[in-house]
């Protein structure tokens, strides 16, 4: 009697927890009632639902002093000690620094190195209105191992192809094509916007630690392990702003030899990067300089803004990682390396389209070359140059 019961008891159980399952896995159930038989169970609501891979960016690049640095307006000259630091900008370094995304200032000076673009962020960090300026400095500058932020000229040791292990075992004709190959991507001469090959040569010579697949500041995150590698162009964001003009009278950032801010965005599309324009939109009259906002460029862009923020983390930014992921705040897709109109292109004919116009350029200003005219070289011979030859003839 009491084990039929207890029988009994588990099986009311049993019954209640098949009901809940099946709630729980969207089914419905049905009534066993005269008629329903044979009815079909009603289709469940329940949607199957993913979520999509959210890719943080590996690199930020700030292309050119103007995209992260301002002038302050308590400034009497146009030199570097009145730049300040742009509000946002450490604070998305501090960004970079917590996810272990590379941030790269790229200056394209001619004069420049990187000791000196190192020392101009410093004089910034110092000058800036904002006190979090200074914070977390020698741990975004630190050393080779976990630093945060890379400074690049282009008079920096250009590294594409990078060197591998067994070049001092190569035969003298691999030799010779690995130099032609570096060569390739000269930065001094030929690596300047709009050629792409100086911004693939910085994200080339920065080392990462490739995150997982997972969703937004690490939702979901697998802890897949992925070698260390260099950042690649799709998951790469480059920053540019307009060009500096002086007011009185002094090169900043004129001159035939420079590149453009349009130069600096051509680049960035070429290398398969996204790319946002800081527009300008106060003009302060007590400033040494102005900022020529170039509209052609702005309509390359992915994206323009008028500012990064504040240093405040608490906040809501308009540029924040998780804002300039893919997708995000501003794009849904990686892109591919495109020209002007949005056809795509091959990286390495750019590279080497530049390459050959910027040789060609040199070797016609070059002194050493003389350029003979036709009409000279088909003057007739005189009569008298005539004799003299022949008596040399004669002679021999």
């Amino acid at each position: 009697m009491i084990s039929g019961r207890v029988t009994c008891v588990l099986a009311h159980l049993l019954t209640i927890s098949i009901v809940c399952l099946s709630y729980a896995l969207g089914f419905q159930t049905i009534a066993a009632q005269p008629g329903n038989a044979n009815r079909k169970a009603s289709a469940s609501t329940t949607k199957l639902q993913m979520v999509r891979n959210i890719d943080l960016p590996e690199a930020i690049v700030f292309y050119g002093v103007e995209s992260m640095m301002e002038h302050s307006s308590s400034g009497d000259d146009d030199d570097d000690s009145s730049l300040m630091l742009r509000p946002g900008v450490v604070r998305l370094i501090n960004e970079c620094l917590d996810v272990g995304t590379a941030a790269i200032l790229l200056s394209e000076e001619p004069d420049a190195d990187e000791t000196s673009a190192r020392q101009l962020f410093l004089r910034a960090c110092d000058s800036s209105l904002d006190a979090t300026a200074s914070s977390n400095i020698q741990k975004i500058i630190g050393g080779n191992d976990n630093q945060v932020l890379h400074f690049r000229t282009l008079n920096s040791h250009f590294v594409c192809p990078p060197a591998s292990d067994s070049d001092e075992e190569s035969s003298d004709d691999q030799t010779d094509e690995e130099d032609e190959s570096i060569e390739f991507y000269n930065l001094q001469s030929n690596g300047r916007s709009p050629s792409p090959a100086f911004l693939l040569d910085s994200l080339r010579s920065v080392i990462i630690d490739p995150r997982g697949f997972g969703g937004s500041s690490g939702f979901g995150r697998g802890q897949w392990v992925e070698p260390r590698r260099s950042p690649m162009t799709a998951r790469t964001v480059v920053f540019i702003a307009g060009d500096w003009v002086s007011k009185n009278g002094n090169d900043v950032a004129g001159g035939e030899e420079r590149s453009t801010v349009k130069d600096r965005c051509a680049a960035g599309r070429a290398a398969g990067c996204r790319v946002i324009y800081l527009e300008n939109l106060t003009s302060d009259e007590n400033l040494p300089v102005s900022i020529e906002d170039d509209t052609d460029a702005m309509s390359l862009c992915d994206a323009v803004i008028d500012s990064f923020g504040n240093d405040n983390a608490r906040e809501i930014q308009p540029v924040s990682l998780d804002a300039i992921s893919t997708p995000g705040d501003y794009w849904l897709n990686p892109p591919n390396p495109r020209d002007d109109v949005g056809n795509g292109v091959a990286v390495d004919e750019i590279v080497e389209y530049f390459r050959t116009e910027r040789e060609m350029e040199d070797a016609l200003s070059d002194s050493s070359c003389v350029v003979v005219d036709n009409d000279v070289a088909d003057e007739e011979i005189s009569e008298d140059e005539m004799a003299a030859i022949l008596a040399d003839l004669d002679a021999l």
